[in-house]
């Protein structure tokens, strides 16, 4: 349940929808990395030039945020301990699963709290709401993969969902098992 602040966001819904998840999908509870925290305990967005503490990850660009804060469904990564930051898109760095909550903004599920949840399992199987997927290439993608080859998506640059690998040695976090719109897309988790 979305805890609203503001009737301006009483129609919201959440952006990320476990579908099948008995035996496969598993909520994994986490902290947000202490560098995404302002002194004040606020919410920071991902700055680009960041260096994540012992994750691997650098940012190369601003992490999209919705409303000021991150979106459930972006895509996570695991820094030290069981901290997790959203996923870059480049490099080898392994992602961990997608963000179970609005963090930060006018949407924030956390408040003072520095507790998510972070999504994993293979084979799990979820419904993305736009805007927390990349949609980008995906209707073409999808049309040509008509021919039973599969339609993978990586983490882009913002953390989001997304056709393309901008890293170009990223490895996949989802298959694309239905673009139903340009809003709404059903994905199986590889991680």
């Amino acid at each position: 349940m979305l805890r609203i602040t503001n009737l301006s966001n009483a129609m919201q819904k959440r952006t990320l929808r476990v579908l099948y998840s008995q035996t496969l999908a598993h909520p994994y509870a986490g902290t947000l990395d202490a560098s995404l925290r302002n002194t004040d305990g606020s919410f920071r967005a991902p700055l680009s030039g960041d260096t994540i503490t012992n994750s691997g990850l650098a940012r190369t660009a601003n992490t999209f945020t919705y409303q000021s804060g991150l979106v459930a469904g972006t895509v996570m990564a695991k820094a030290a301990g069981e901290a997790f930051v959203p996923h870059n898109g480049v490099g080898s760095v392994k992602p961990f699963g997608l963000l179970a909550n609005f963090v930060g903004g006018n949407l924030d599920d956390l408040k003072d709290n520095n507790e998510i949840g972070v999504w994993y399992g293979v084979g799990s199987v979820y419904e993305v709401l736009y805007p927390a997927f990349d949609d980008t290439g995906l209707a073409s993608a999808y049309a040509a993969a008509t021919t039973g080859a599969p339609v993978l998506l990586y983490a882009q640059t913002s953390g989001l969902l997304g056709a393309t690998n901008p890293g170009g040695n990223s490895v996949a976090v989802a298959e694309l098992i239905e673009r139903r719109s340009a809003a709404v897309i059903q994905v199986k988790l590889l991680v």
